[in-house]
């Protein structure tokens, strides 16, 4: 085999076009590299020496370098061959890595990986997981986080908490997690400055108060559609990385924000933050557990997800498989 040729999936670098030798060639090569002996090779691939031999020539022939000086018995590598197999090591070792991570293989039986947004880990995740921790000690969860939604959609975690909005996910199950109401919350003493008494007050607002995450720059759009009131300007406003930065500045007095209503009630219960407009139309936002249908057979999944979805109180899973 000369090439190997492939297509792009669109979720990463092209490999359309890439000329790559023989994959048997360049285990060969590593291992006999890295241990500065055919013999040594042959027995960490359960091979005959000859085997190893006969892949490397096939390696040098097809990239037209010598990669070994054979002195005897012994083998030294060649100046390009050294620089070769530093490269050659490092990749090999991060498509084992990549195959571990997609299949789960040389994990623990108790290592779980989720990936989260930022402010429903800090404000609903985060305060119910020693619960979780204390009934289900033998897991070893790593919690990661992330406002930027390029992040989202790897399979270097197990599973992954996403808003609706960023549906749908074809090829994966979803159970509904959150279901809440969007409330626009601010300080107190931001309600007294600007007299917020009606949404139509919104309109006396300065340009910066308006606080908006770049990762849900849908919301105001969608909370004044829902009101059903115009005339409002939704694209101006301070806009924040992150959703849990936007939620600081307005607990700070900065301006008004959009919450789902569960992230809020900690600090609406201590008076940091108010909801003005109590009897606004409070649209819905939902948050669900996003995973490749094969997680379902790895015990510590199936705890963390069942764990999950009672603290969420949500009934029937809802299946998103595309």
């Amino acid at each position: 085999m000369n090439a190997q040729r492939g297509r792009g999936n669109g979720a990463g670098h092209r490999t359309e076009g890439m000329h790559l030798p023989p994959l048997n060639a360049l285990r060969s090569f590593e291992s006999a590299g890295r241990l500065g002996s055919i013999r040594a090779a042959a027995a960490e691939l359960y091979v005959t020496p000859g085997a190893v031999s006969r892949q490397v020539r096939v390696l040098e022939s097809w990239l037209g370098v010598e990669l070994f000086r054979h002195d005897g018995r012994t083998i030294k590598l060649t100046d390009v061959g050294a620089r070769y197999l530093r490269s050659v090591t490092e990749h090999l070792a991060g498509i084992e890595e990549a195959t571990n991570r997609a299949t789960g293989r040389g994990r623990a039986e108790g290592a779980l990986r989720i990936r989260s947004y930022t402010l429903l880990a800090s404000a609903w995740l985060i305060p119910r997981l020693t619960r979780f921790r204390r009934s289900q000690p033998w897991i070893e969860l790593e919690l990661v986080t992330s406002s930027d939604p390029a992040d989202f959609g790897g399979r270097d975690v197990d599973a992954e908490i996403r808003p609706s909005a960023s549906g749908p996910w074809p090829g994966n199950d979803a159970d509904l997690v959150v279901d809440a109401d969007l409330v626009l919350v601010c300080s107190p003493d931001y309600v007294e400055e600007y007299r917020l008494h009606s949404p139509e007050d919104l309109a006396r607002l300065p340009g910066d108060g308006f606080l908006r995450s770049a990762a849900s720059p849908q919301l105001w759009q969608m909370w004044f559609d829902a009101l059903g009131l115009a005339g409002v300007d939704v694209h101006r406003g301070s806009v924040y990385g992150d959703s849990t930065l936007a939620y600081q500045a307005a607990a700070a007095g900065h301006g008004v924000m959009l919450a789902p209503m569960p992230f809020v009630e900690p600090d609406l219960s201590r008076g940091r933050l108010v909801v003005p407009f109590p009897v606004a139309p409070r649209p819905k936002m939902q948050f669900y557990l996003v995973y490749p249908s094969d997680q379902t057979h790895r015990r510590a999944f199936t705890a963390f997800r069942r764990w999950l979805l009672a603290e969420g109180a949500t009934p029937a899973a809802a299946d998103a498989r595309g």
